[in-house]
């Protein structure tokens, strides 16, 4: 799962816009869409893929190792909101 948040993350933000065949109810939280909105929610799917695959390499790695992934996965999860609440925002503050 985290590689297909890191994936389509690093899609956005190469290409730039969300594609053309995604229809408008994927994008509700989404107003006014341009490129820096589409590259922010990019980066926020990038982190939340690092976050995924971090927690799901915890079981197989030393426990002190562990312990340093879920304290980067908690910090890139975080990041991730940040960065899809912030595009958000911009995308609606746009609209307005």
């Amino acid at each position: 799962m985290g590689g297909i948040f890191l994936g389509a993350g690093l899609y956005l933000i190469w290409r730039g816009n969300f594609p053309a065949w995604w229809q408008d109810w994927m994008l509700w939280p989404l107003r006014t869409v341009t490129p820096r909105v589409t590259h922010l929610q990019g980066w926020a799917g990038v982190a939340l893929g690092i976050s995924i695959l971090a927690v799901g390499f915890t079981p197989i790695v030393p426990e002190d190792i562990g312990g340093v992934l879920v304290l980067a996965a908690m910090t890139t999860y975080l990041a991730g909101v940040v960065l899809f609440v912030y595009s958000t925002y911009l995308s609606r503050r746009a609209a307005s």
